[in-house]
């Protein structure tokens, strides 16, 4: 399992389709690439073939309007090249869950997968 974390950034569902412009995704996109690149980058690059990924997080957003961030997260995985893909061959689950002993705007990936 490799954990990662940050606080005070997030984005929702509904800011990622609010009727914005193609560019402010992708800029969003790019910003978001880059900060789990970082954050991932601290961790050695495990051999994954099946993953699964849970967001544990505290902030007003409902426990849907997170999914965003977990998509662009697996378009990072898949980016570096840690994941051959997203689909449903290769990703058991996805969990979402609020976690009331988080600060404010904290928020915590869990990246499962088989390891050797």
């Amino acid at each position: 399992m490799i954990t990662i974390s940050w606080e005070g950034k997030h984005i929702s569902l509904n800011d990622w389709y609010a009727g914005r412009h193609w560019t402010y995704r992708q800029k969003q996109k790019n910003m978001w690439r880059d900060m789990f690149t970082k954050l991932l980058l601290e961790h050695k690059k495990p051999k994954i073939d099946k993953y699964s990924v849970e967001l544990e997080y505290n902030s007003r957003l409902d426990p849907s309007n997170t999914i965003t961030m977990i998509k662009l997260f697996e378009d990072t995985l898949i980016k570096l090249k840690w994941i051959k893909d997203d689909s449903k061959k290769y990703c058991k689950y996805l969990k979402i869950y609020p976690n009331n002993q988080f600060s404010s705007k904290e928020y915590k990936i869990h990246l499962y997968y088989d390891e050797d």
